[in-house]
């Protein structure tokens, strides 16, 4: 199956367009963005109906746009830890419509959906490491002890409405090595498209400057014991620029991170049924060797 990926756009509507229009001149079954879909919002007095006017003034009738002239176009949108909780419900009329599929803690059989020949499954997860950053609707436990982020200035709204969070709220969640494993349960992971906004840790996907690994230990763990066909990630905007790559092989499984920069459209194309000979980056081009 074609598809193509992008990840962290934070509300820019013309790269939502680009993502669509790379969908139709690539042949793409599937248009993915896997996380922070909206714009930045942290005044907590504004946040919700910034994020919410959003989807409704220009997400809406982009899907509405894309499924009148390219109704084999599937879109699935998952969100990033930049993302309110409260406002990502608001993509449910927008399912409820035929117009997108969210991801987040989801899982689809793309066969089933006509979007693959061949046996085939996509699932999402929202979730992040903790962060230093205040939204924590789509943080979580990683493996080991909480980092000491203070919470002096942290909120939820998963809720409906945004209140202060806390550590032990964190705490009281799964944590992303058990939400994996619940999404393993669903479908078969070698045949399964795994969509996480945090990068796995200690590869070239989540390498920021100065050395630093930040990504998930858990995800990283998951992928070393499930071995996927494929996972897609995002949230380390420069990952690409640091490491010099924007795909790495994990033992058998094609991992992306296609990384953002504001200055151009940061997006992946590829084919399942190779990912290693077809993908290629907008702006980096095709697989460097021995990538």
């Amino acid at each position: 199956m074609r598809l193509v990926y992008t990840a962290d756009l934070h509300g820019v509507a013309a790269s939502y367009q680009s993502l669509f229009d790379l969908a139709v001149a690539r042949g793409a079954r599937a248009a993915i963005v896997g996380g922070d879909l909206f714009p930045h919002a942290i005044r907590t007095e504004s946040a919700l109906d910034l994020q919410r006017a959003f989807i409704h003034d220009h997400i809406r009738p982009m899907l509405q746009a894309l499924r009148n002239d390219h109704p084999e176009v599937a879109v699935f949108l998952l969100p990033g830890n930049d993302d309110w909780a409260a406002a990502a419900a608001a993509l449910g009329p927008l399912e409820s419509e035929g117009l997108v599929y969210p991801l987040h803690e989801r899982v689809y059989d793309l066969q089933a959906m006509g979007l693959s020949d061949a046996p085939l499954w996509l699932a999402g997860y929202a979730c992040v490491p903790l962060t230093p950053f205040s939204i924590k609707d789509y943080e979580r436990a990683d493996d080991g002890p909480l980092p000491p982020y203070s919470f002096g200035m942290a909120f939820m709204s998963a809720s409906g409405k945004i209140r202060p969070a806390t550590a032990r709220d964190i705490v009281a969640l799964p944590t992303i090595g058990a939400a994996m494993a619940t999404l393993a349960q669903k479908s078969d992971p070698a045949r399964t498209i795994y969509v996480c906004h945090t990068p796995p840790f200690d590869t070239p996907l989540d390498l920021m400057p100065r050395g630093r690994h930040t990504g998930s230990k858990a995800l990283a763990a998951f992928i070393a014991q499930r071995q996927p066909l494929l996972t897609l990630h995002g949230h380390i905007h420069e990952a690409p620029q640091q490491s010099g790559q924007f795909a790495a092989q994990l033992g058998a499984t094609w991992a992306a991170n296609p990384g953002h920069d504001p200055r151009a459209f940061y997006a992946i194309a590829l084919d399942t049924a190779d990912v290693a000979g077809t993908i290629e980056h907008t702006v980096y081009g095709k697989l460097k060797r021995g990538a």
